[in-house]
């Protein structure tokens, strides 16, 4: 049974340094089209394919020889890309966006099939204080099953990677880069277009917020860990054509829905895990040795699972805080002038 989705990536380095010929390495960059608040908000649009269309051939190569960080970087971007759509939706041909939504999900899940297992299986040994020595024998249960299941994701990724659904998905894209399929609101300014989008994201992150309450379930908090990762992901789309008080508002918003990214990812990370060795003691309750060790490993998961719902709350009252929220109202009030 695949595992449910982890949901670490803190800091998600979507942005950060990569270097030449596919390789992830500081040194280059990838430049992002300047956008100014004049500009018509598809230009908005066509920036954020080409900078996705940019890292995904720039960390291509490094995915498919199968290194744990180009895989990282590759299924941030194709979630990141899915994310930006999704807030533009308004602005493309329907036509044009539901297929190519479907195929960024679908190459989502063959990364996230990977990924999850490489921090699932990085977890476990630090739980199990093991860093890259050997495996403990009483484990070796775990330790095989995630192997095996790693070595078929990995398959199935390399697979895609090599097929014709993922080239058709890069023609796709460039196609977009090309000629962008936009409907009339696309001439929308900047200013007007893109603070409500990230005003939209804000009030479903506050819903669901500020109803979670420390008893409730697991997929709830995990609920708000990707409404804060859109809300995220918008405001940074917006926040380059800001300038002063609110720019600096929305850096600091974006700082604060990183925070609440990683305390609830590190939440949905222990309840993965926990879930894993659950799953496992019911198929090999009966080596004592394992049991024993595994039980060990579910205890810490649960305490982690409940320090991070506990760090959550105090996340969301600093981000919840008018001051962190007043850009969103300023630059919605200025667009609309």
């Amino acid at each position: 049974m695949p595992p449910a989705k982890l949901m670490t990536e803190p800091g998600d380095p979507a942005r950060a340094d990569s270097g030449p010929d596919g390789d992830n390495s500081p040194g280059a960059t990838v430049e992002v089209p300047r956008i100014r608040p004049r500009d018509p908000v598809g230009k908005a649009v066509l920036a954020a394919l080409e900078t996705a269309l940019s890292r995904i051939r720039t960390t291509d190569a490094s995915a498919r020889r199968g290194d744990v960080e180009g895989i990282h970087r590759l299924r941030t971007t194709t979630r990141r890309l899915r994310s930006e759509l999704r807030a533009f939706r308004d602005l493309l041909a329907p036509e044009w966006v539901g297929p190519i939504e479907a195929e960024l999900k679908w190459l989502a899940g063959l990364l996230g099939d990977v990924r999850d297992l490489d921090v699932l299986t990085a977890r476990m040994r630090k739980a199990a204080g093991v860093g890259e020595g050997p495996e403990p024998e009483e484990l070796a249960p775990l330790f095989a099953d995630l192997a095996a299941r790693h070595a078929r994701a990995s398959r199935e990724l390399r697979n895609g990677l090599k097929g014709d659904r993922y080239r058709d998905l890069l023609a796709a894209l460039q196609q977009a880069v090309a000629l962008p399929r936009l409907t009339d609101e696309a001439h929308t300014p900047c200013r007007a277009a893109m603070p409500p989008l990230a005003a939209s994201t804000w009030r479903r992150l506050r819903k669901d917020a500020r109803a979670l309450r420390p008893s409730d379930p697991d997929e709830c908090f995990h609920q708000v860990r990707k409404r804060a990762k859109r809300a995220r992901y918008t405001a940074e789309m917006v926040a380059p054509i800001l300038g002063g008080s609110d720019a600096r508002g929305a850096r600091r918003f974006i700082r604060r829905a990183t925070k609440i990214q990683d305390v609830l990812g590190e939440h949905q990370d222990a309840v993965v895990a926990a879930h894993e060795l659950e799953e496992l003691l019911g198929r090999h309750g009966d080596n004592l040795a394992f049991a024993e060790a595994a039980r060990r490993l579910l205890d810490g998961q649960a305490e982690a699972a409940r320090d991070a719902r506990h760090a959550f709350f105090g996340a969301w009252e600093k981000l919840d805080r008018k001051k962190a929220r007043q850009w969103l109202k300023s630059t919605v009030k200025a667009g609309g002038r």
